[in-house]
């Protein structure tokens, strides 16, 4: 999850006292981008708030991947901010920035295996992306002093390979070979896998959000955090050449698509599976195929275009917005630990899923053949009440509270909960480490 960012070159004179204030620490813009990001993740995991029917479906197919993409993109946005915008920081000013970013990757991970093992309930429906995020911080220690021009050579070469490699390594793994008893026997003392099934080979390689594959968002989203985003001329730029790349992909995959037979036994979306590499040429959501990590970062590089011109102009009025795309890392955790409480009692359906999962709820753990199966009540329960209301509603009871928990703790803390713990965590540490 990004942190939040230092302050620009300038503030713009002549705002408000308040309004100045805000500009002079982050590019609200960046802001307002995440949480589109957030809104994206409440959208696939409690439905599309104050609609339905092909609106709702159409949200949610628009959210499914792009938002996890847009997160990550943003988090290189935010190294960016961190360490020098448009000039990278160099000598002991790059090394101080490099501690605090692996010591925020190292509290991002720890975060992120907590909350993974508290969500254990929500099975395959959600994979907590967080813990992904510190080894992502860490893996970019290294790019943190290159040019744009080096950040976007590696972000390219990783978007050609990193997927490929991905594959591969799952290919070798399921297999009987020497490669694959080492990675079980280092499985097997894994810490991360002991604590959350979250091991350093899922967390680098083989997992739903692999360092190998997204990476290369991190980089591209450094990259781009390097450039005059203040620019209008740049802010046009990229959202007509993100929108054009994002669309070219998708066409050219719907194209090469229609060289292979159905896959009726495939699911839409998720992990490229062994058994048809063929996939790895399309643009599946989630599937981290290197034609879908170029659309989705042309997608996110058009909305981050867009929120920064939008923040510039309509700053007041998506104020509410913007405040709560500053605590998206609290938003997320909560989103995930709501989500895992629906299911245990059951009112997780409630809110409106494809009839698939509605009747798999239903079956409870009857469903053994499902893999990672969430724990739904073994009778299929639905609550009712005040419970059965709050799970019915729960899009849009979660987007106001959202909305309205950034207002009113903004109005007296300058970061989120989680963010502001992390934050001071992170002083402290390095503050106890230069003194050694």
């Amino acid at each position: 999850m990004p942190a939040a960012s230092p302050a620009p070159h300038h503030a713009t004179p002549q705002r408000t006292q308040g309004s100045t204030a805000a500009r002079g620490t982050r590019l609200l813009g960046v802001d307002l981008a995440r949480f589109v990001a957030i809104f994206g993740m409440f959208v696939i995991h409690f439905g599309a708030p104050f609609c339905g029917g092909p609106v709702e479906v159409a949200l949610a197919q628009a959210s499914s991947g792009r938002a996890t993409a847009l997160f990550t993109f943003l988090a290189g946005v935010s190294l960016a901010m961190l360490t020098g915008r448009r000039t990278p920081l160099a000598g002991s000013k790059l090394r101080d920035a490099r501690v605090r970013v692996a010591v925020r990757a190292v509290l991002l991970l720890l975060i992120g295996l907590a909350l993974a093992k508290s969500t254990e309930a929500t099975g395959f429906l959600l994979t907590v992306i967080i813990p992904f995020y510190g080894v992502y911080f860490l893996l970019s220690l290294p790019f943190l002093g290159m040019s744009p021009r080096g950040t976007g050579i590696a972000a390219a070469v990783l978007i050609v390979a990193g997927p490929q490699l991905s594959y591969l390594v799952r290919w070798l793994l399921a297999g009987d070979n020497a490669f694959a008893a080492a990675a079980g026997a280092w499985h097997s003392v894994d810490p991360g896998n002991l604590i959350a099934d979250l091991g350093a080979v899922d967390l680098l390689l083989t997992g739903f959000y692999p360092a190998a594959t997204y990476l290369a968002l991190v980089l591209a989203g450094l990259t781009l955090g390097r450039l005059d985003l203040r620019s209008r001329a740049l802010r046009l730029r990229l959202g007509i050449g993100g929108a054009a790349v994002a669309t070219a992909t998708y066409v050219t995959t719907a194209l090469l698509g229609l060289t292979y037979a159905p896959l009726s036994d495939v699911l839409t979306e998720g992990t490229v599976p062994l058994e048809h590499p063929q996939l790895l040429l399309a643009a599946r959501a989630h599937s981290g195929s290197s034609f879908e990590l170029i659309a989705s970062l042309g997608i996110a590089v058009a909305v981050l275009a867009l929120c920064l011109e939008l923040a510039d102009r309509y700053e007041r009025p998506l104020l509410p917005l913007i405040k709560a795309g500053t605590m998206a890392l609290t938003l997320y955790a909560l989103h995930a630990l709501v989500m895992s409480w629906q299911i245990v009692v059951g009112g997780w359906p409630l809110s409106g899923v494809p009839e698939t999962l509605d009747e798999l709820a239903s079956m409870g753990p009857e469903a053994e053949w499902v893999p990672d199966l969430p724990a739904f009540p073994p009778d299929g329960h639905r609550p009712e009440g005040i419970v059965g209301f709050v799970n019915t509603y729960m899009s849009e009871l979660f987007l106001l509270f959202s909305i309205g928990f950034a207002t009113l703790w903004k109005r007296f803390f300058r970061r989120g909960p989680l963010e502001g713990a992390v934050s001071a965590a992170v002083d402290l540490c390095t503050r106890k480490l230069s003194y050694r």
